[in-house]
């Protein structure tokens, strides 16, 4: 725990890439099931 800044860093950059994600994962659902109506 000495570098704290480090941490805070790679918290930040995976909260970034989960939003994406999930962004990404409702987009394509979306897409999905209108394709499929």
């Amino acid at each position: 725990m000495s570098h704290p800044t480090k941490t805070r860093k790679s918290d930040s950059s995976v909260d970034a890439w989960a939003i994406l994600f999930l962004i990404i994962l409702v987009v394509g659902t979306a897409v999905f099931w209108v394709s499929h109506q």
